[in-house]
């Protein structure tokens, strides 16, 4: 049987953010890149994948890049995208590329 409820309560479950982007400007994604990367090292974020030609599944589906994001659990999410220097980073990024993001916790079963 496979339970849906956190049999750890109290230990939290790590938080995963998986976004996909198209991105029409190089150069201003690369810039965000250069910006960001230090930030996400600083902060702990664990890149468990950066993937520059995704094979999308979903038909019609146009993606240029992939990305999965692993944060220790939701307060650290919280923190690291509202940290100001961050937050002046991902402008680049809005700047030039459309994303599409979720979050999700881990699945304990």
């Amino acid at each position: 049987m496979v339970r849906l409820d956190n049999p750890n309560q109290g230990n939290p479950l790590s938080t995963f953010v998986l976004a996909y982007f198209q991105i029409h400007d190089k150069a201003g994604y690369a810039r965000y890149v250069e910006l960001a990367t230090p930030i996400f090292i600083r902060e702990g974020v664990k890149i468990l994948g950066n993937d520059e030609s995704p094979v999308p599944i979903t038909p019609g589906l146009k993606v240029d890049k992939a990305v999965l994001l692993e944060f220790r659990d939701d307060a650290h999410y919280k923190h690291f995208f509202s940290q100001p220097d961050y937050m002046a980073a991902a402008k680049h990024r809005d700047a030039a590329s459309t994303i599409t993001a979720m979050k999700f916790e881990r699945f304990e079963g």
